[in-house]
C-alpha cells in the first residue's frame, strides 16, 4: 500500500458512506424535484437493514426497525397535519435503519434543530414571521374549534415551504462527524 493512503476498514465506513450518498441524494432530488423518491428511501433502508444484519447479527435486525419507526413515532404527526412531507420522515426512516435508535433519537434531534435555525432564517430573509405567526395561530384556533383535519401547508405560499430533506442532511453530516 502506497504512504498515505488509508485502507477500506469494512462495514464501518461502508455504513458512513451509504448514510452520505442516502442523504445527499435525497436532498439533492428534493430540492430539484420537491420529492424525495420511495424507491431511493426503499433501498436505502434495505442497505440499512443488510448492514445493520451483518454488523450485529438478529439483534441488528431489531436495532434496524426500532430506529426507522422512531422517525415515524415521534414525527408523524408533523406529517399528520400536512407540516412536513411523508418523504422527509421516510429519509429519516432510511438513515435510522443504519443507527441505533439512540443514535437515531440524537439525528432528529439535530436535525429539527437545524430544521428550525432554516425556519427562522427564512422568516427573517422574507419578512414574514408576523404573517406566518398569524397563520400558524389561526390554524391551531380553527382545529380546536371544529376538531376537523386539514392540511397545514394547504394555505402556505410557495415562498413559505423549504426543503427538510436539508436539515436532514445536517444532522447525518453530525453524526458522520462524530458531534453524537
Amino acid at each position: 500500500m502506497l504512504p498515505g493512503r488509508r485502507r477500506f476498514h469494512g462495514l464501518g465506513e461502508l455504513k458512513l458512506l451509504s448514510l452520505l450518498v442516502l442523504t445527499e441524494a435525497g436532498t439533492l432530488w428534493d430540492l430539484k424535484e420537491g420529492r424525495i423518491p420511495n424507491a431511493l428511501t426503499a433501498a436505502g433502508f434495505c442497505c440499512g437493514l443488510v448492514y445493520q444484519t451483518a454488523a450485529r447479527g438478529g439483534a441488528g435486525l431489531v436495532l434496524c426497525l426500532g430506529s426507522a419507526l422512531l422517525p415515524v413515532v415521534l414525527l408523524g404527526w408533523l406529517y399528520y397535519f400536512r407540516m412536513i412531507g411523508a418523504g422527509d420522515i421516510k429519509l429519516l426512516c432510511a438513515v435510522g435503519g443504519f443507527l441505533t435508535p439512540g443514535e437515531c433519537f440524537r439525528c432528529i434531534v439535530w436535525t429539527s434543530f437545524f430544521g428550525g435555525i432554516l425556519c427562522l432564517y427564512l422568516l427573517y430573509r422574507k419578512k414574514s414571521f408576523w404573517r406566518r405567526t398569524a397563520c400558524f395561530l389561526s390554524y391551531v384556533r380553527e382545529y380546536a374549534r371544529t376538531k376537523e383535519w386539514k392540511p397545514y401547508r394547504e394555505n402556505a405560499l410557495e415562498e413559505d415551504r423549504f426543503c427538510f430533506a436539508v436539515p436532514v442532511l445536517l444532522g447525518t453530516l453530525c453524526y458522520l462527524g462524530g458531534i453524537y
